[in-house]
């Protein structure tokens, strides 16, 4: 096999994809020694991925308006809905699938590797006549909220969001066959939710089209090494520690007021108690005034290590922070977005029937409350059910397959 470059566009909505994408690449790279990895990303994405010392073209920092602009404008009091924002974000597909394009043309790349990038497969899948480099799309949620009456043009939601599952499944069913998409999480952890007329439900999908590669994670559960020496190396004390985390975008901020308030009362019971906040890179660190015990961290590369050396996790809903404190077997208290979707059903749907973690409303969760929940579970001894660490092996195998079949001749320009 000849020397091939690949444009891998990152999932850009807060952080919970960059470390999964990375960990794609580094495998990638593994069996692969020949290909040349160059990525697009909005920030603090982008930001995130160059840390690590990879290249990050410039070409999304030009857009107008970026992914997680979008979703701030549209967070209100712990409240994300998704079917508005991406009503919003569409109006700028346009404009990213032809900087994406663009630059996968300048580069002379071979494959375009998309983390959830909506815009390439809408416009592929509405028959825009876009002629584009083949594309692979990895995904980890199939179809949308199914009551999306509470905006202001409930029938136009309903037609918009009809189209959008219809174009999932139609990409899933017909791009490359079953070569077009990687699913990341368990067929069996997709709600059977029926979708609509004439497509089969959720988790159908996946098991026909979805090429499933189970979780993946950037880390190994099992050499991660002990609470104890994860606390020395981070600079932690041996007292009791609550870790606080609200993802990537600056939705879930309310949550580390409401954290803070509760710390007071927890602190009754336990004095020698210690919080971290982890505000994230969109949330500024004077957000909060904490009290004597509270620190608080901007963006953490690694946060998987603060997960380790805490006695319990609160944090909003997303699907790779819960994987992680799944795979870690750490207490967590969640809270997921009040109207965001895939936070309520389908991140929800498998830990609640596993039982792993505490769900809880934020609405319905008084500081006292929520400490009282906290002091509840803090150092409490879990055995999740095990997840699966070959997820990013399984994902590059695929990848590399179908950067095969593309050197073969038999995956062409899409479109």
């Amino acid at each position: 096999m000849g020397k091939q470059k690949m444009l891998f566009v990152s999932g850009s909505l807060g952080l919970g994809h960059v470390a999964r994408d990375l960990a794609i690449a580094n495998e990638l790279r593994a069996i692969n020694k020949d290909v040349e990895i160059i990525w697009l990303a909005d920030p603090p994405a982008s930001d995130y991925i160059r840390m690590t010392g990879e290249t990050v073209l410039p070409d999304l920092d030009k857009i107008s308006r970026n992914t997680n602009d979008i979703v701030d404008s549209h967070a209100n009091d712990y409240e994300l809905m998704l079917n508005p924002y991406f009503m919003d974000w569409y109006q700028t597909f346009p404009e990213r699938v032809g900087i994406i394009n663009a630059a996968a043309v300048r580069e002379k790349v071979d494959l375009i590797l998309g983390d959830e990038t909506y815009d390439l497969y809408c416009t592929y899948a509405s028959k825009k006549n876009l002629k584009i480099k083949p594309f692979l799309l990895i995904l980890d949620f199939i179809g949308a909220y199914k009551d999306a009456t509470e905006t202001k043009w409930p029938m136009k939601m309903r037609m918009a969001f009809y189209m959008f599952q219809r174009w999932t499944y139609t990409h899933m069913k017909s791009s490359y066959g079953k070569e077009g998409t990687i699913f990341v999480g368990e067929t069996d952890d997709v709600p059977a939710d029926k979708l609509a007329i004439p497509m089969p439900n959720r988790r159908e999908i996946v098991r026909r089209y979805g090429n499933s590669v189970g979780y993946i994670l950037n880390f190994d559960p099992a050499t991660v090494g002990s609470k104890e020496e994860m606390r020395k190396r981070l600079g932690y004390g041996p007292e009791p520690l609550v870790l606080v985390t609200i993802g990537g975008t600056a939705a879930g901020a309310p949550l580390l007021k409401k954290a803070v308030a509760a710390y007071s009362f927890m602190k009754k019971s336990v004095p020698e108690l210690n919080m971290v906040l982890v505000n994230g890179p969109r949330v500024p660190l004077d957000y909060v005034q904490p009290s004597n015990g509270v620190k608080v961290l901007g963006m953490v590369p690694n946060l998987y290590q603060h997960m380790v050396a805490s006695d319990l996790v609160i944090c909003s809903g997303g699907g790779t922070t819960t994987t992680e404190l799944q795979a870690l077997n750490k207490p967590f208290l969640y809270f997921p977005l009040k109207k965001h979707f895939e936070q309520n059903i389908d991140v929800a749907y498998h830990l609640q029937r596993d039982k792993i973690g505490v769900k809880m409303a934020y609405d319905e969760t008084s500081p006292e409350l929520l400490a009282s929940k906290a002091l509840e579970n803090l150092g409490r001894q879990v055995n999740y059910t095990k997840v699966r660490t070959d997820g990013a092996t399984r994902a590059a195998a695929h990848t590399d397959m179908v950067l095969k079949r593309i050197e073969r001749g038999e995956i062409k320009v899409a479109g």
